[in-house]
């Protein structure tokens, strides 16, 4: 992935112990994550309970849209399996977005990825609603 070239992480390869919850819904995001090793659950609250939204592994990142609209996080983040992160700060991610289009270009195509994702699955319950 693009984001692996940079060396300029705020912390390379942080080990994160299964069970580590890295942030809650409403936390404020500073951070966007990129895993280098191992895989992280992102979740959301619902009123019939939490829900799994993705479990993410090797060369996926997350954490990027409250960096980028400087809101607090929509989902929860926790590691599933002992894991090792590199951290990427809000600074470090405008320097490398601004330095080289081709990251911008990788976080906005994943990013259209899962709104196509979450478009699939609201027609999937729709269409179970509906029969």
């Amino acid at each position: 992935m693009l984001l692996n070239s940079s060396k300029t992480f705020k912390e390379a390869g942080k080990d994160i112990p299964k069970g580590t919850v890295l942030f809650k819904e409403g936390d404020k995001g500073e951070e966007m994550y990129l895993i280098c090793s191992g895989e992280v659950k992102l979740t959301r609250k619902t009123a019939s309970g939490e829900i799994v939204l993705a479990v993410l592994g090797f060369g996926e990142f997350f954490g990027e849209t409250s960096v980028i609209t400087n809101k607090p996080r929509t989902i929860g983040a926790e590691a599933i399996t002992d894991c090792r992160l590199n951290i990427i700060s809000k600074n470090v991610l405008e320097t490398l977005v601004s330095s080289n289009p081709l990251v911008a270009l990788s976080i906005l195509k994943k990013m259209i990825f899962r709104i196509e994702s979450a478009y699939d699955k609201i027609e999937e319950l729709s269409i179970q609603r509906q029969g």
